[in-house]
């Protein structure tokens, strides 16, 4: 024991209990005595009545004469110690030891230092003093007493705080970036204690900057099952955010490790530009441009305070998410288009990035459409190119195949006389993603010009689009080992490249994942906080759809219900016709079935049943859940219309063989095999047997799990 004050005495209980004096060890006699002094050292500072010393002694029933031996071991015991210590104070006795001679208050005194240097903001020295507060225990508190009551329950308070000192120092060493050697420790930490989430969150985080992603999603797997097994509660709001940083790629889990110095070019104008349209760097280029608009704004030049306004905008639509972000993009926009010529040609494309913006958010395309011809009418390359791009997003409802397609055409070929590499990158891009949507069987050639095109010069915006395709096919393929392995890596390169859509696309592809596993339920504390992103599209309903599914299919029929309700609201109908619309409907026409709800079936399958040759797709293509027959077919027997189901679901089976979607083959086969058993006709339990072992043959070959 390493002591503070070497004169005098020193008492260690964090472990064998330990008296010095002056250094050197000191026997005080036998077990009694040492229990009373123990006792007294617990209570340093305290009185501890002459009966309350026999009953640590002798429990409740002490012998004749207690009190008069509990004075006679009093006195021994000052006679083995300095006897100015230990003072008789009525009713009892008092030991008066110096905060700084017993380990126990050493180590209260230093956890409680660290502690507060921690939230001060000073991990460093945080961790200097939880360090030392850790060093000073040599085993259990209290550990040669097991049978004196307030000795254990001293000895219990103790460890509990010896426990938020190791969490406290395990942050500290996060977030000082001396994590090495924390994975294991933390293993082992939350194998003893799978209750404490604090612990698992900080597991999930030294896995993750370990580069160990997928364990660090399999440590909250594997917390959330406990919890859930041992007390039945799902993860607290605090475990459930650090899934979603994991999940985003947030630089939050990173250290906070000083950082190089980032020159600022003197033209940042041009430095964003090129950030922009040649290397589709949407974070570089938005830390650009916000230089550019500043100093345009101090000198007064409106034509570099319009071009930076429009770079600020990106090559998406509503590339700022957040209330106030989107409209302080607005505010400048219409801040530069009042500082310009009203008939030049940067005006034009103000006049084009303001029309995209509010009819997004609208859900419209009149505005962008008048102004995609009013471009092409002018002869402007450069504006009717951005049109041409903004309009495609505008309208990436099920509605618009043709127009899109169209559109898509026009921006290849204008990208010629605009003279930026970026217009046939994303011409080339919309064509390919069109193509997915509508089901063509020829999209795979169109994404290998797309990579021919990138492999040329990487485009960071598009290669993320392009590199989530791919997992979207991974996952038609059955793949889904490589398909979640690539989902990951898709998710960093949308991080890198700055795309908000980076989450939101990683939570789809997983959904798709978990789906086709029969694990979807897995995925309901993930929905629940993905859905309140603020990083999603304001029109994206798709989580609420992804998060009824989930719960309905784990039997939480309450939240299932709830979300449900959130999604339909007074008229299903009135659902924004986005991007997301058809895979949002396809979640409420199977939470209608798990919950048996005929109404909502009803009115899923008239909003549907003009899209029924299409796939079920998300976004732009980058996650597939098969043909709209299935949900046609699944609604079909909700209401009870056998017949209906087996056509639609029969065309499922169809439809998603063409798309190559081997697992939603095996999900359509299924639920055809269901329709024919509950229909009951001729030749049909022969049918659904055949295509039940179909299913089950399917599904042998990429590994998903029978039913």
């Amino acid at each position: 024991m390493v002591g503070n004050t070497t004169g005098g005495v020193d008492l260690g209980v964090l472990g064998p209990f330990e008296v010095r004096i002056g250094g050197a060890p000191r026997d005080v006699g036998g077990p009694r005595l040492r229990t009373l002094l123990a006792v007294l050292a617990a209570e340093s500072g305290r009185v501890v009545s002459v009966p309350a010393l026999g009953r640590a002694l002798w429990g409740e029933r002490p012998p004749d004469h207690a009190d008069r031996t509990v004075r006679t071991y009093l006195s021994r015991l000052r006679g083995s110690v300095d006897g100015r210590l230990i003072l008789t104070r009525s009713p009892g006795y008092v030991l008066r030891l110096a905060p700084e001679a017993l380990d126990a208050a050493r180590f209260e005194q230093l956890a409680a230092e660290g502690r507060r240097a921690l939230a001060a903001g000073e991990p460093a020295a945080a961790r200097e003093r939880l360090t030392a507060a850790l060093a000073l225990w040599r085993g259990k508190a209290y550990e040669e007493f097991p049978g004196v009551e307030p000795l254990r329950a001293e000895g219990l308070r103790l460890e509990r705080l010896r426990h938020n000192a190791v969490q406290d120092r395990i942050d500290a060493d996060l977030a000082t970036g001396e994590d090495t050697g924390l994975i294991a420790e933390l293993e082992s930490l939350t194998a003893a204690f799978p209750g404490h989430e604090r612990l698992w969150g900080q597991l999930m985080t030294a896995l993750y900057r370990a580069g160990r992603q997928g364990d660090a999603l399999e440590a909250f797997r594997r917390a959330r099952h406990g919890l859930i097994t041992a007390s039945g509660v799902e993860p607290s709001p605090v475990l459930a955010q650090v899934h979603r940083q994991v999940l985003a790629h947030d630089p939050g889990l990173l250290p906070a490790r000083p950082g190089t110095v980032v020159t600022v070019p003197d033209d940042a104008l041009a430095a964003g530009e090129h950030a922009l349209l040649e290397d589709g760097d949407l974070r570089t280029s938005r830390e650009h441009f916000e230089t550019a608009y500043r100093r345009a704004e101090q000198a007064g030049d409106a034509d570099a305070l319009a071009r930076a306004a429009l770079g600020l905008g990106g090559v998406w639509v509503h590339e700022h998410r957040t209330a106030a972000a989107s409209e302080l993009l607005l505010t400048r926009l219409r801040h530069a288009l009042a500082e310009v010529d009203p008939a030049s040609a940067v005006a034009r494309r103000l006049r084009t990035r303001l029309a995209g913006e509010e009819d997004y958010q609208a859900v419209t395309h009149d505005r962008i459409l008048a102004i995609a011809a009013e471009t092409r009418e002018a002869g402007d390359p450069v504006a009717h190119a951005e049109a041409l791009s903004l309009a495609h997003h505008c309208l990436l409802g099920p509605d618009h195949t043709a127009r899109r397609h169209a559109l898509a055409t026009e921006l290849v070929g204008v990208s010629g006389r605009s003279g930026r590499r970026t217009d046939l990158v994303m011409g080339v891009l919309w064509d390919t993603v069109d193509l997915f949507l509508a089901g063509d069987p020829h999209a795979q050639r169109r994404l290998g010009e797309l990579d021919d095109l990138l492999a040329a010069r990487k485009h960071l915006a598009a290669g993320f689009v392009a590199d989530a395709l791919k997992v979207m096919l991974a996952i038609r393929a059955g793949r889904f080992r490589e398909a979640e392995q690539g989902a990951q890596a898709c998710a960093e390169l949308g991080q890198a490249a700055g795309d908000l859509d980076a989450l939101g696309w990683y939570g789809a592809q997983l959904v798709a994942i978990r789906w086709f596993q029969g694990r979807l339920g897995e995925l309901v504390p993930v929905l629940d906080g993905l859905m309140h992103s603020p990083t999603l599209s304001p029109i994206d309903n798709s989580y609420y759809a992804a998060l009824a599914v989930a719960a309905a299919s784990s039997g939480d029929r309450r939240t299932a219900a709830g979300a449900l309700a959130r999604l339909c609201g007074e008229d299903l109908g009135a659902l924004p016709r986005s991007s997301t619309w058809l895979i949002s409907l396809c979640g409420v026409a199977e939470t209608a079935y798990l919950l048996a709800d005929a109404e909502t079936a009803t009115r899923v399958s008239e909003l549907l049943r003009p899209f029924g040759h299409l796939p079920a797709m998300a976004s732009l293509a980058i996650a597939c859940f098969g043909s709209i027959h299935y949900p046609l077919g699944t609604a079909a027997l909700t209401t009870g219309d056998l017949d209906r189901a087996v056509a639609h679901l029969r065309a499922a089976v169809q439809h998603n063989l063409a798309l190559a979607h081997w697992p939603a083959v095996v999900f359509s086969r299924r639920r055809h095999a269901e329709a024919l058993a509950r229909r009951g006709g001729p030749g049909d339990a022969m049918a659904a047997a055949s295509e039940l072992a179909a299913a089950e043959e399917e599904a042998r070959t990429f590994g998903e799990p029978a039913r």
